[in-house]
């Protein structure tokens, strides 16, 4: 079922040349959580805000189950169209306890209905114990808790997020982008949120939008466009990757890689490996290439080598186990054709 549908969505600030959003399309299916992805500017927080309700598209239209909700001639209003919202910096009232903040927005519901709806955003979310607490008692991470459930209480259709995890300290991000993506599915609800940061993407998100200058450039899960990025913004943006290019007389420096990759009609190709794609292997072993070892750097989780093939000079970053050790200034790698890719400049 298609829970919210954005059509050929357009938008440009007063004075602005560009479009801050061009021609955005989106099928957000119910329970789906979906990212939007990019630098700064490049419109991914005006999509959020369309959807919202707090700024009007100048072309194209969103439909919210079905009813349309926006578009160049008709907008209805953010409080009527059933949306839930956890803010940047969570906007919670600081006068109001962690039950108050939550009740705020049961105020539909009567004192019953909302005291049992009230108790259940409480377990889901893990604030047990703090319901009396104020927002400056609390942890970032109990905070983004309490501004969650009371977005989550009133049931709302779908779920927007921007940036989650700005506010958080980096110890923290990983034990609470698990936490956020757990307490979403248990509440059965549709959720789009924005970042900038492909860690989040990786660990919350169903689906991403990748995009760039407002237009979107690649969609699809992450570990679709991690593995298969579209271009080599995709490829550096999504992570650390060797874009190498494919000289137009040879089939990808078949001799050093012993590997063959169909070339399109581009003059020039570029193809991507990511680091982790390299298996370090023995020297007889079949398709392996020797490379020197210019550099290593210690990540804790993985070792960086930076190395240099030796029968046709290239650079590579290649990842290996943390306690791999380089016995000689020299070893062997190979990578297998499927985890090469061909994309656009």
């Amino acid at each position: 079922m298609i829970v919210l549908e954005a059509f050929n969505l357009k938008k440009k600030y007063a004075g602005e040349i560009e479009f801050a959003v061009n021609d955005f399309n989106a099928n957000i299916l119910k329970g789906e959580i979906v990212a939007l992805l990019g630098e700064s500017g490049c419109g991914k927080t005006t999509i959020l805000r369309m959807i919202a309700g707090f700024e009007k598209p100048d072309d194209g239209f969103l439909k919210l189950k079905s009813q349309k909700i926006a578009s160049k001639d008709f907008v209805t209003a953010p409080e009527k169209r059933g949306i839930g919202i956890v803010f940047q910096d969570y906007a919670l009232f600081p006068h109001k306890t962690v039950n108050e903040n939550i009740l705020f927005g049961l105020f539909r519901l009567n004192k019953d209905e909302a005291q049992k709806r009230l108790i259940e955003m409480v377990a889901l979310t893990g604030l047990k114990g703090l319901e009396k607490r104020y927002p400056h008692e609390l942890s970032g991470g109990q905070q983004q808790r309490v501004a969650l459930a009371r977005a989550l209480a009133p049931d709302p259709a779908i779920l927007l997020l921007d940036e989650p995890f700005s506010n958080l300290d980096a110890m923290r991000k990983n034990e609470l982008r698990f936490e956020l993506r757990d307490i979403i599915r248990k509440a059965g609800t549709t959720a789009i949120f924005v970042t900038h940061d492909t860690r989040d993407v990786l660990a919350i998100a169903d689906r991403v939008f990748v995009l760039k200058k407002g237009v979107t450039i690649q969609q699809g899960t992450p570990e679709e466009v991690y593995r298969k990025p579209a271009d080599s913004y995709v490829a550096s943006f999504f992570g650390k990757t060797n874009i190498i290019a494919v000289d137009s007389n040879s089939m990808f420096l078949e001799d050093c890689f012993d590997l063959t990759i169909q070339k399109t009609d581009h003059e020039k190709n570029l193809v991507s490996i990511r680091p982790r794609a390299f298996r370090i292997a023995e020297a007889h072993t079949e398709g392996a290439f020797e490379a020197k070892v210019l550099e290593q750097l210690y990540f804790g989780e993985f070792l960086e080598l930076i190395c240099e093939t030796l029968k046709q000079p290239t650079k590579l970053v290649v990842h290996a186990d943390p306690d791999f050790v380089v016995s000689s200034g020299k070893i062997w790698l190979c990578v297998q054709a499927e985890d090469v890719t061909l994309i656009k400049h």
